[in-house]
């Protein structure tokens, strides 16, 4: 299994390629109700289809990864974003696509 290397809530880790966000999320002993958000250089995509290997997806190409559980403080301004509340509250309708990506904020386009 090919692996590479990417930062998980600010950990440098070797993750697998193919991996999914919950073999993820258990791995590193995270709760089941966190949401894998990853930014890929000026792109943030919020994962919604958890049984689907990350290779398969924008988020596959992340650099970073944050497990964001709801109602918890910010700890970034990433997270801070009202791109990514939009994306994690739309209703079960937009959430009909695997992954839901946006532009990052704060980058000059």
């Amino acid at each position: 299994m090919e692996t590479r290397w990417a930062t998980v809530d600010g950990v440098t880790l070797e993750l697998p390629t193919d991996c999914t966000v919950t073999e993820l999320r258990d791995a590193l002993y995270k709760p089941d109700d966190s949401v894998l958000i990853a930014v890929t250089g000026d792109l943030v995509s919020v994962v919604h289809d958890e049984a689907r290997p990350l290779s398969e997806l924008v988020a596959g190409c992340a650099e970073t990864y944050y497990f964001r559980r709801p109602n918890e403080p910010e700890r970034n301004e990433l997270l801070a974003a009202p791109e990514l509340e939009t994306a994690l509250h739309g209703s079960d309708d937009e959430h009909t696509s695997a992954e839901t990506t946006f532009q990052r904020p704060g980058i000059d386009h």
